[in-house]
């Protein structure tokens, strides 16, 4: 599983860095407040989708579970998201998602793309809730 994570360290995409599990457990209870808040019906679905986008910090969470930490360079982001099946066993098909959450969120942020549907809400919030599971699977140990 570390095999994966050096080597990307070794190409300077993430760096080595004591995990800390007071670090891991904050960023979850901060996570389950935002997801709670996502899933409020009577908030706009674009505001539910900015706030289901926790799904970054949650990448980030596994990634510093793991002893590491992404690089501030361009494309961190991505390189969080293809982290997880080497930091949490995330299915292909979890990553992907979130990747193209991740591109719908650049989207609606910085062009003013049309708004997310609730659809779309419903969907990262089901990939977000996977993704929660499977990290604190992983740091239960």
């Amino acid at each position: 599983m570390t095999r994966e994570l050096d080597n990307l360290t070794a190409q300077r995409q993430l760096k080595a860095e004591p995990s800390s599990t007071k670090e891991v457990d904050e960023l979850l209870r901060r996570t389950a407040t935002l997801i709670t808040d996502a899933r409020r019906a009577d908030l706009a679905p674009t505001s539910r989708f900015a706030l289901a986008y926790v799904a970054f910090t949650l990448a980030s969470a596994a990634l510093r579970l793991r002893g590491y930490r992404a690089d501030a360079e361009r494309g961190h982001r991505a390189i969080v998201f293809q982290t997880l099946p080497h930091t949490v066993g995330a299915p292909d098909g979890l990553w992907t998602a979130l990747v193209a959450a991740h591109r719908r969120r650049n989207a609606i942020e910085y062009t003013g793309a049309v708004a997310a549907s609730k659809a779309e809400v419903d969907d990262l919030l089901d990939q977000v809730k996977t993704l929660d599971a499977l990290l604190r699977k992983a740091a239960r140990g």
